[in-house]
């Protein structure tokens, strides 16, 4: 069984998506859909810095029915 190495950071907050179109809107272009929100963003920026980062999150209540 393989071992994941503990975190070295670790960020807790909300994620968002970001949808981007690739060019005009108007010609209809394909669409990207990345995670936004400083919290992952930290931790995209850390993870590709090679370190071993974790993004924390949670959805409330209401919208987990």
């Amino acid at each position: 069984m393989t071992t994941t190495p503990a975190p070295e950071v670790v960020t807790v907050g909300e994620a968002m998506a970001a949808l981007r179109a690739t060019g005009p809107i108007g010609l209809a272009p394909p669409m990207e859909l990345p995670v936004a929100g400083a919290e992952a963003n930290v931790a995209i920026g850390l993870a590709r810095l090679g370190h071993h980062a974790r993004w924390v999150g949670r959805v409330g209540a209401r919208h987990g029915r």
